[in-house]
């Protein structure tokens, strides 16, 4: 008798210790089922697409109107031509085609339009998604959100900043005693979007082995097995899409490798945090 009366308290602590947990969950899910039960009907749901899609547009146009004015008055090229200005010998780009100075102000515009406009676009598309994820998938995909931003403005910088002035400083040099090192707009704009662009979207990397770890898609296992493997796949895309000389692929393989081990870490972490959840 006295051992049932000294487990009893335990139990009856252990039971109100484990109470918030439950009650929270229990809101959580009596919230989820309330937004299943107000489900739209899918005329609803394309509407609802319609109108967000529309919202998008309308402010990449604003933007790009905005970006012409810009860059009518301020000359925007001139900032993205900063990395290359030192290796030309007149300090200019060229332009060789009647059209291609409308058409480089035009790519600049609209490229100042969609980046103008990304809040309001992340904002419309989660705007759409959200009412169709749980609680517990809205917690995880919110940050996730905030943190690929970041990620791929760091990459994009990066690029700007370390890997186009030293890409075209390599070029520069394969010059001949009858040459001169002159570069066209176009190219040079063409150049330098495929370098920002890759670079920021392989800084996405850490976020989408999070998402892939949270899914239970990926485990750390699996990527530690394949580091090897990863490695020379990084080495062998850096070599194929940035300028080819080794110090423009290191400095891009190097930081890639980095983030691969970030990833791997952050797996494991996601792994533990998931089995926990699991377990309880």
């Amino acid at each position: 008798m006295n051992e049932d009366t000294e487990k009893k308290p335990e139990e009856s602590r252990s039971a109100a210790s484990n109470l918030p947990a439950k009650v929270e969950e229990d809101l959580a899910s009596e919230e989820d089922e309330l937004n299943r039960g107000s489900e739209m009907p899918f005329l609803d749901h394309l509407e609802e697409l319609r109108r967000r899609i529309l919202w998008s547009l309308g402010t990449v146009f604003i933007g790009i109107i905005v970006g012409f004015y810009l860059n009518s008055r301020y000359d925007l090229l001139e900032f993205i031509a900063q990395p290359v200005k030192p290796y030309l010998g007149g300090g200019k780009l060229l332009i060789i085609k009647p059209t291609e100075g409308f058409m480089i102000a035009l790519k600049i515009s609209f490229a100042f339009g969609v980046l103008a406009a990304s809040p309001v676009i992340i904002y419309q598309m989660w705007a759409f998604v959200a009412p169709a994820l749980l609680k517990k998938e809205r917690r995880v995909i919110f940050p996730l959100l905030f943190a690929s931003i970041f990620m791929f403005v760091l990459g994009a910088v990066m690029a700007y900043y370390i890997t186009l002035p030293l890409g075209m400083n390599f070029f520069s040099k394969f010059q001949f005693a009858s040459t001169e090192f002159m570069l066209t707009a176009s190219s040079y704009l063409s150049i330098a979007t495929q370098l920002v662009l890759f670079t920021g979207v392989v800084f996405e990397l850490p976020i989408v082995i999070m998402m892939l770890a949270r899914l239970g898609i990926i485990s750390p296992d699996f990527l530690r097995k394949k580091r090897r493997h990863a490695i020379l796949t990084i080495f062998i895309v850096c070599m194929v899409v940035t300028p080819p000389d080794p110090g423009s692929m290191i400095l891009v393989a190097v930081p890639m490798v980095g983030l691969y081990e970030l990833s791997v870490w952050i797996a494991m972490v996601v792994a533990r945090k998931r089995e926990k959840e699991l377990d309880v």
